[in-house]
């Protein structure tokens, strides 16, 4: 099941957009220095303690720091990001073999892009975004780099942003309301389809160029199911996702977390040595983290610095 953490990530991508969307709509203060300081914050604060901590137990069990290491360093906090092993041309590397922080970079990047064009454009911000995306595409086949494949997976985020104008403007939620952006990733997703074909090589599901064609598509087949299991009224979902809900609000922190401190950990090797029962412990230690993280630090962070924010403009 755990194979499938690529598909999370794209599902993520969908509710981002949604959330972001409905967020900005309904809050009143809607300047790029509030939109900007709360994404800032709700990123960074807990990313930069995560940078900290990996760095501690990675030089506590001898890794050896190099130029690479400062420089995937500076190029995770400009959100430049990304795993070269499964995507071609990648500017750098997750910060100390941190592999789920790839996601962020693109997050982050959504985040201003939405901004700019939904401010800029408005009711036409959607089609020109998709259109873009649709071209972004079409060079990406060319030549893949940074720019074209953010642009690119813009499409499946801001079709979560569709979404939620729906919701906001209480209109039905069915599949024909969302026939804009449905076309649009499965004219991206044939032509990625194409990419595949033409590469003609041995495709592994997880790598480029079969990995963009997986993420489009599932895509779509979770913006279908989730429609239909919306006409069911979400009919078992209490006990399927609903069950996790106790560890939604510190969910961000095990993401970002989870890699050194469960899957690549070792800190705890000396001293237990039953495998399950070190697992175990990985997993408690991680979801301590992540409560600390979340819901003290960066709370009482975030509470500063905002009340100086705005006691600062106020003045």
């Amino acid at each position: 099941m755990f194979k499938f953490g690529q598909e999370a990530v794209i599902l993520f991508f969908v509710l981002s957009g949604f959330v972001i969307y409905y967020s900005y709509n309904v809050g009143k203060d809607k300047s790029f220095k509030t939109f900007f300081l709360k994404r800032f914050l709700r990123i960074y604060i807990p990313l930069f303690i995560v940078f900290a901590t990996d760095a501690i137990l990675k030089k506590a069990g001898g890794y050896e720091f190099t130029k690479n290491t400062l420089y995937d360093l500076v190029g995770n906090i400009l959100m430049l990001q990304d795993v070269a092993s499964l995507k071609p041309n990648v500017v750098c590397s997750p910060f100390l073999g941190n592999s789920p922080l790839w996601s962020l970079s693109y997050e982050w990047w959504f985040y201003l892009v939405f901004f700019f064009v939904y401010n800029k454009f408005k009711d036409k911000s959607s089609l020109i975004v998709y259109l873009i995306g649709t071209i972004a595409t079409i060079t990406y086949l060319i030549y893949p780099n940074f720019v074209n494949r953010e642009l690119m997976y813009l499409v499946i985020w801001w079709a979560g942003a569709d979404i939620a104008k729906l919701f906001l403007e209480d209109k039905p939620m069915s599949l024909l309301n969302v026939k804009t952006p449905l076309i649009f990733l499965t004219i991206c997703t044939l032509l990625l389809a194409v990419n595949v074909k033409l590469q003609n090589a041995n495709v592994t599901i997880g790598v480029s160029p079969f990995l963009e064609l997986r993420h489009f598509a599932f895509s779509i087949v979770a913006i279908i199911c989730a429609f239909l299991w919306n006409k069911l009224h979400w009919v078992g979902f209490k006990y399927t996702f609903g069950i996790f809900e106790f560890i939604a609000p510190i969910s961000f922190g095990i993401y970002i977390s989870h890699w050194f401190l469960i899957v690549d950990a070792h800190y705890l090797d000396a001293v237990v040595t039953n495998p399950i029962v070190r697992t175990l412990l990985y997993i408690v230690v991680c979801v301590a983290f992540a409560y600390l993280v979340e819901k003290i630090i960066y709370v009482k962070l975030n509470k500063y610095i905002m009340q100086r924010f705005f006691n600062k403009a106020q003045a």
